[in-house]
């Protein structure tokens, strides 16, 4: 098998933090994720108004990827805070015009739900991902049929497609959508693998130095299709070898993926979050870093650490009423958090207390001098200047 046909959006995606602009989206992301040297042709297939064709083919021809445009009336882009922000979307989701379908016939053919289109598929082999977290649709739904079809989509689309729970709504997806293969996505706890017999099992999520995770779920999908559908891995291999081609693109925004004998050899940990509590120190006294304590706060939640924010719990007050408990709490906690950005003589002070309690103490500093992270650097705290990658390091902390 020398070809592949990918049917998804090419969208524009801007992050401000780390500073990212580019026109990728699913179908394009993985369009360069399969091209050589893992297939020797590759169509994309999209939706682009001129200009936007104009500015993005010229990017996939560098990769030798044949791109079959379908003109659109509109160009839609992705705008993110921070790689794991809610982007907002221009133009709005319920302002997106509807286009007309196209169809697509492959050998293996790798389909994107897109925000614009649904293209229906004729294939002996597709890898189908919804791509939607508000109302995902079934591969069945635009009349398209696959001789071998798997499903892999995350927990939520799983629940919004079929109104259950994962496991259950899996198993619904395998017997109503013919499948022979959903991967259930679930962020750092992994992929869970279902076939005809139910639960296979389970691969892990594996352990980066850097968390750039932008079209993470796109490079899932891409490489879960080379190892199922070329390569005629067994599922759960196959969904191993997507989990190390993650691991590898958060880590390096490197494409194409690596092969997958290069897989093999990787020796990366598999994630095991550590938990605890988290003092978050950080100046809160101006708008934009009350921002990014409520940001840190939140995805220290959704990476399952419970986080001490003092701004949030203790409050503003003098300092007889609030630095003991900011000490205390410190002193009760299993990690330290710090945002370095900025002028804080107190969160520097918070740092120096940690240090000297011998606790674990992550920084993120941002266009920082090197003499401002001088004492912390020396006193072995883990500096990052990247914000989300930082609170990683700090999740799967040892």
């Amino acid at each position: 098998m020398k070809s592949i046909d990918i049917v998804g959006g090419v969208y524009g995606e801007t992050c401000a933090f780390p500073t990212r602009k580019q026109i990728f989206g699913s179908g394009g992301r993985a369009a360069v994720t399969l091209s050589s040297p893992h297939f020797e042709t590759v169509r994309l297939h999209t939706i682009l108004t001129p200009g936007a064709a104009e500015q993005a083919v010229p990017n996939f021809d560098a990769y030798d990827i044949d791109v079959v445009v379908h003109q659109g009336q509109q160009f839609i882009s992705f705008e993110y805070l921070h790689c794991l922000s809610v982007p907002l979307v221009h133009p709005p989701i319920p302002n997106i015009t509807q286009q007309s379908s196209f169809p697509v016939k492959g050998e293996l053919v790798v389909q994107f739900g897109m925000m614009e289109c649904r293209p229906t598929i004729e294939a002996d082999v597709c890898v189908y991902d919804p791509q939607s977290a508000t109302s995902p649709r079934l591969f069945s739904g635009a009349g398209s049929a696959a001789g071998r079809l798997a499903i892999v989509a995350n927990a939520r689309e799983i629940q919004l497609l079929t109104g259950l729970e994962v496991d259950e709504g899996a198993n619904r997806l395998l017997r109503d959508e013919k499948a022979e293969v959903v991967v259930a996505k679930c962020g750092l706890d992994g992929a869970r693998v279902f076939d005809g017999n139910g639960l296979v099992g389970s691969v892990p999520a594996y352990v980066t130095e850097n968390m750039f995770t932008i079209g993470s779920g796109d490079v899932f999908v891409a490489a879960f299709a080379l190892a199922w559908g070329k390569e005629k891995l067994d599922a759960m291999a196959a969904a191993d070898f997507a989990s190390k081609s993650v691991a590898s693109y958060v880590e390096t925004e490197l494409l194409p993926i690596p092969t997958i004998a290069e897989a093999r050899q990787s020796t990366r940990d598999p994630v095991k979050l550590a938990g605890g509590n988290i003092y978050l120190a950080g100046p809160f006294r101006e708008l934009g870093q009350r921002v990014i304590i409520n940001e840190a706060r939140k995805v220290l939640n959704d990476l399952r650490m419970r986080p001490f924010s003092p701004v949030h719990d203790i409050g503003h007050g003098p300092a007889r009423a609030v630095v003991q408990k900011d000490l205390d709490a410190i002193r009760n906690c299993d990690a330290v958090l710090a945002i370095l950005n900025g002028s804080s003589p107190g969160t520097l002070f918070e740092v120096g207390f940690a240090v000297a309690l011998n606790k674990p103490v992550y920084c993120v500093a941002q266009n920082m001098r090197s003499n401002d992270i001088k004492l912390p650097e020396g006193a072995g705290c883990i500096i990052h200047e990247d914000f989300i990658s930082a609170l990683h390091l700090l999740a799967w902390r040892q």
